[in-house]
């Protein structure tokens, strides 16, 4: 079995521009807000951060007081094994359940265990699936 649970994102949108990465994960550290995942990216004039932290309420407030546009989104986030095929594995799975996956990130810190985020068609079946 996986350590499964549904967590809560942030979907923030900045400006795309210089600094941009630093603003925002200075913002949460400058309010006490750990940073658990991230997945951030930029398309044209607009940057995109995908955060799950350590107090989502209080990243989205101090966010919000920046000007920048905060939205919340359910996400299923694995625990695995840090080790060849194990995303392949949990991505099988979740394909074998029908269940379609709108976008994955994930990272590793080379320690053992890796983290995967994923936005799904059916969360709630995902975690049973997973769990």
């Amino acid at each position: 079995m996986h350590n499964v649970r549904l967590e809560t994102e942030l979907h923030v949108i900045t400006p795309n521009e210089p600094g941009i990465l630093g603003r925002v994960l200075g913002t949460l550290a400058n309010k006490g807000v750990n940073l658990k995942a991230l997945c951030a990216y930029s398309e044209k004039d607009k940057g995109t951060f995908l955060l799950i932290t350590s107090d989502n309420k209080k990243a989205e407030k101090a966010l919000k007081t920046l000007g920048y546009k905060v939205k919340t989104n359910e996400v299923v986030a694995v625990e695995i094994d840090d080790r060849i095929g194990a995303g392949a594995e949990i991505g099988a799975l979740l394909g074998n359940a029908y269940i379609d996956i709108d976008y994955c990130y994930g990272t590793s810190a080379g320690i053992g265990k890796a983290l995967l985020v994923f936005k799904t068609d059916n969360n709630k079946k995902a975690v049973e699936t997973l769990g």
